[in-house]
C-alpha cells in the first residue's frame, strides 16, 4: 500500500478537488492529510470526505512548515511507499500503481514523476522542461514533482530536515545513498499559482538563487517570501 502524505495550510478551495481527484486514481492507498493550522475551511472540508472517501483518511495537525507536516505524516503512514504529494498536484490515473511495484526492489530507494504546469504559458513550459531534464541527470526532485520513497529508507535518512527551504532537494540527496532514485516516465500536473502570484521570472530567479546558496549552506531570509510560502 502507498501513503500519500499532504500537508496544508488554508487551503479550502484546493482541497476538495484534490480529493474528488485522488477518487479517480487506480491502487491501493490511505492519505493522511497534515494541516498546519488553517484558518480557513481547510479542516471542515476534509472532515466531510472522511466518511464517503473510498480510502483511507487521517487528518492530523501539526506545526506549521512542510517538513514539520510531511515527517508528522510519515510517523503515521502504514504504507511500504510515501509518496509527499502537494495539494494543488494532480497524477495520472495509474500513477500509484506504477510506483507500488517498486517495493519489490531492493536497489530502489525512490523518485518523482515528470513535471508539467496545468496553464499552456510558454515560459511554464520552458521551465518545466528545464526542470524535467536536470531532474532526469540528477534523480533530484523538487516537492512538485512527487517525491515518493521506501519508508524503510525515510525511517534510516530520519525523514526531512528541518530547514527553511529545499528541504526536498535535501532528502533526495540523503535517500540516494540507498539506492536508485527514478524518473518515472508519467506527468505530475502542478497549479503554477507561486508563479502567478509572485511573478514568473522573479519566482523562476529565486529558486536559482535558493539552489546555489543551498550547496554552500546558506539559506538566506530575502528568499523566504518567495520559496516559503505553502
Amino acid at each position: 500500500m502507498i501513503s500519500i502524505i499532504t500537508p496544508v495550510f488554508n487551503e479550502e478551495n484546493n482541497i476538495k478537488p484534490f480529493l474528488s481527484h485522488l477518487v479517480s486514481l487506480e491502487g491501493d492507498f490511505e492519505l493522511i492529510i497534515v494541516d498546519g493550522g488553517s484558518s480557513d475551511h481547510t479542516v471542515e472540508e476534509v472532515q466531510k470526505y472522511i466518511i464517503s472517501f473510498n480510502h483511507k483518511i487521517l487528518l492530523l495537525v501539526s506545526e506549521r512548515g512542510r517538513a514539520i507536516q510531511m515527517n508528522t505524516g510519515a510517523k503515521m503512514a502504514e504504507g511500504d511507499i510515501l509518496l509527499f504529494l502537494h495539494v494543488d498536484c494532480a497524477l495520472w490515473k495509474d500513477a500509484l500503481t506504477i510506483i507500488e511495484k517498486f517495493k519489490y526492489d531492493n536497489n530502489i530507494a525512490g523518485g518523482g514523476f515528470k513535471q508539467a504546469f496545468s496553464n499552456p504559458d510558454l515560459f511554464l513550459k520552458f521551465q518545466s522542461s528545464i526542470g524535467n531534464i536536470r531532474a532526469g541527470l540528477t534523480r533530484v526532485f523538487f516537492g512538485d514533482y512527487g517525491i515518493f520513497l521506501k519508508k524503510k529508507v525515510f525511517q534510516k535518512i530520519g525523514g526531512y530536515d528541518d530547514i527553511p527551504f529545499l528541504e526536498d532537494i535535501e532528502i533526495c540527496r540523503k535517500a540516494k545513498r540507498y539506492g536508485r532514485f527514478l524518473q518515472v516516465d508519467r506527468r505530475i500536473v502542478t497549479s503554477p499559482r507561486r508563479y502567478l502570484k509572485k511573478g514568473k521570472v522573479r519566482l523562476a530567479i529565486a529558486f536559482i538563487l535558493a539552489n546555489l546558496f543551498n550547496d554552500i549552506g546558506w539559506r538566506p531570509g530575502f528568499l523566504w517570501k518567495y520559496i516559503v510560502e505553502m
